[in-house]
Parts: C-alpha cells; sequence; structure tokens
C-alpha cells in the first residue's frame, strides 16, 4: 500500500489504524465495511491503493454477511446496509459536514428499520427477546471459553451477573447500535478520505475538533425530563436509548477535548492515559460526559487555546 501516495494530510497514522482495528474487533464491522465499500465504488477507484483496499474491505463484508446468524442479526445486518446506503447518498448531494450527514443517515437508518420491522408483525418484545438471546448467549460463550475452568471467581460471577441482566440490557441495545453505527460511519468516512485519490466530499477535521451545535443540549435535557416523569414502559424505553445516545456523542466530545489537551504531550503519556482509560473504562466516560456537557457552555478547547497563545 503506498501510504505515502495519500491525499496531503490525510495520511494513514497509527491513530487512525489503532481506532480501526480496535472497532473492527469490538464491534459489528458490517457498520464500518460497507459504507467504505459504497463510498469507495462511488468514488471510481483508479490506483493500486484504492483497488487493495476496496477489495479487502468487500472480502471481509462478504465475510460478515455470510457468518451465522444469530438473534437479532437480521435488524443489524439490515441497518448496517439502510445507514451505508443512506449516508453515501447524502454524501453524493448534501452539502453539510459529516458528522451532520451521518447523524442524518443514522436517524433515516432508524426510522426505516422501525418501519420495516413493523411491516414484518415483528413486535418490541420479539425484538427484546432475540436481544436477551443473543447477550446469553454471548456471556455464556465467555464463560465456556478454554481455560474457562481457571476463571476467578469474581470473573464468574461477574458474567453470571450479565447474564441475569440480559433483558434489563437489551433495553439499551438499541440505543447502543445507534451509537456504534455512528461511529461506524465517521470511520468509513474518515478512511475514505485517507484511501480514496479523489474522494467524496471536503475532508473530516481532527478528532480532537470534534464538537456539534451547543443548543442539543436541550434535547439531552428534554430526554432527561422525560425520564423522570412517569411515563408507559413503551415510551420509557425509547426515551432511555435516546438518553444513552445523547450520552455517547458528549462522551465522544469529551473524548475529544481529552485528545485536544494531550496532543503537545509525550507519545508514552498519551499511550499510557490510554491504558488507564481502558482499565477504568467506566470512570473514564463519566468524565468524557463531564467534559462533553461542560464544553457547551465553557468552550473548554478554544479558552485553552487562548491562553496557550497569551491571550486574556
Amino acid at each position: 500500500m503506498d501510504v505515502a501516495a495519500s491525499p496531503p494530510g490525510r495520511r494513514v497514522s497509527f491513530g487512525a489504524a489503532a481506532a480501526l482495528a480496535g472497532y473492527l474487533l469490538l464491534a459489528p464491522s458490517l457498520f464500518v465495511l460497507a459504507p467504505f465499500v459504497l463510498l469507495t465504488l462511488l468514488s471510481r477507484p483508479r490506483t493500486l491503493r484504492e483497488l487493495f483496499w476496496l477489495i479487502a474491505a468487500g472480502l471481509g463484508l462478504a465475510l460478515a454477511l455470510r457468518a451465522p446468524l444469530q438473534p437479532g442479526d437480521d435488524l443489524v445486518i439490515a441497518g448496517a446496509l439502510v445507514l451505508a446506503v443512506g449516508f453515501a447518498a447524502l454524501c453524493l448531494r448534501a452539502r453539510t459536514g459529516g458528522f451532520a450527514r451521518a447523524l442524518l443517515a443514522v436517524a433515516l437508518a432508524v426510522v426505516a428499520v422501525v418501519v420495516w420491522e413493523s411491516v414484518r408483525g415483528v413486535s418490541w418484545a420479539e425484538l427484546h427477546q432475540g436481544f436477551t438471546a443473543e447477550l446469553r448467549q454471548g456471556y455464556q460463550a465467555m464463560a465456556g471459553q478454554p481455560g474457562a475452568s481457571t476463571q476467578s471467581p469474581e470473573l464468574k460471577s461477574l458474567l453470571q451477573s450479565l447474564s441475569d441482566a440480559a433483558p434489563e440490557l437489551a433495553n439499551a441495545l438499541p440505543g447502543v447500535l445507534t451509537l456504534v453505527g455512528l461511529a461506524g460511519l465517521l470511520l468509513a468516512w474518515d478512511w475514505h478520505h485517507r484511501i480514496a485519490d479523489r474522494p467524496l466530499g471536503p475532508p473530516p477535521g481532527p478528532f480532537r475538533g470534534f464538537r456539534f451545535n451547543d443548543h442539543l443540549v436541550w434535547g439531552a435535557i428534554f430526554t432527561l425530563a422525560l425520564l423522570i416523569a412517569p411515563l408507559p414502559s413503551g415510551v420509557r424505553v425509547i426515551a432511555e436509548n435516546l438518553l444513552i445516545v445523547w450520552g455517547g456523542l458528549y462522551a465522544m466530545r469529551g473524548l475529544a477535548i481529552v485528545a485536544a489537551l494531550l496532543g503537545p504531550a509525550p507519545v508514552s503519556l498519551r499511550v499510557l492515559t490510554a491504558v488507564v482509560g481502558l482499565l477504568l473504562l467506566p470512570v473514564a466516560l463519566g468524565v468524557w460526559l463531564a467534559l462533553g456537557l461542560a464544553d457547551t457552555w465553557l468552550d473548554i478547547r478554544t479558552r485553552l487555546a487562548s491562553r496557550a497563545s497569551g491571550g486574556s
């Protein structure tokens, strides 16, 4: 792969490669491979680098689609394909930024999947049952891995607790999948601009500058207010998943602030911070969420840049 031939400023960096590898290990690969393949095809690949990445992503996509289906996987596949088509169509027409396009594509995909499942006659109770079964199978598979007999009692107790809590966790799965789909689109968009010789639309900015309209915080506040009010169970599940999406967006904004703060730091300190963040992920998520929300009013990065340049 001719990395040096990438468009100026969009070379394949270690951080971008680590983000992609982490996503492919932890999330459904369809959410990033499907949009990347479509975007690359629409940009009319001509170079060897583009063809190599297109073939590799296409093979990965084919393998993901041929994998044995678990309960609820048909919804994930449908959602990923609708997301990819919608995002690619928006990239051809819309002039907004990549994040706005990805957010709109996610909203359209959610509506399309809900309508599709309704037409098929699939109720939320059936989907919830499928999600619960899939989560339990995953926890049982982890407990039954080679060497499971030597697992600590604490780990076994944790897996059993997660398996018991699968019905409650399944309630939050739509919100989590929405965030996973959004992250996959943004990764696909970033890698499209790193690989394509003539990419679609303007290039994405660096992650450390990630932000969105400050007025969106009122959506999060309104969703939180809904949860406080007495609601029917169905409406409450929708509000809970919306709050998960809001929380994920602001945690992502907080993580971008951390990335901006660590930008001038030595590589060793950045690696150490990343390792500590993974080991203490629940605490790190809380810190990122708090930073993201505070940035709505404080504009932390602008203040830091002003101080660094000697401003008041």
